[in-house]
């Protein structure tokens, strides 16, 4: 089963585009705060489906059900990658539980942050293909009827299919 790598809030227009082929290391873009985040961070997580599209939160899912989809990226981060910070698990945790004006979910991911972070360069967790590339312009912004959330806040992103048989162990 393919594994999904999506790294959003990108400052900027991701340095890499659909169909790129990329190694670990590579530098993929820079970290900001783009799409709905309130900060500058870097939101990582793995997913094993494209189901829902690329845009999909899991808002009012069970745990079990986001556990079955989403995989702990805590062994990917390593050696400055995907990010270069002092503190990387500052921002949500994976699975940890949050509430907010969107409503409750279990975090899927880990935002790697730390409170110098903006324009910092963000690398390839795996060596694979880059299947989605999202270039939203600024943030997404607040209208009377609720936020403009038409990817679900991610903002800039990139998504990367990781390589079949890719091993982190291996590869470090």
């Amino acid at each position: 089963m393919p594994t999904y790598h999506r790294l959003a809030h990108l400052k900027d227009q991701p340095l890499v585009k659909a169909g790129d082929w990329v190694k670990r290391g590579q530098q993929i873009g820079v970290c900001g705060t783009s799409g709905a985040s309130t900060g500058p961070h870097l939101h990582y997580d793995i997913f094993n489906t494209k189901k829902y599209g690329w845009f999909f939160y899991v808002y009012g899912w069970s745990l079990a059900f986001v556990k079955s989809i989403f995989k702990d990226p805590t062994p990917y981060i390593k050696n400055g990658i995907p990010m270069r910070n002092s503190r990387p698990h500052a921002g949500y945790a994976f699975l940890q539980y949050v509430r907010s004006r969107s409503g409750s979910y279990y975090h899927p991911g880990i935002d790697c942050n730390d409170l110098n972070d903006y324009g910092k360069p963000v690398y390839a967790p795996v060596e694979g293909r880059v299947v989605y590339v999202s270039t939203l312009l600024g943030k997404v912004w607040r209208s009377t009827f609720g936020w403009l959330n038409w990817n679900h806040g991610w903002g800039n992103m990139v998504i990367i299919e990781e390589m079949p048989d890719y091993d982190i162990n291996f590869h470090e």
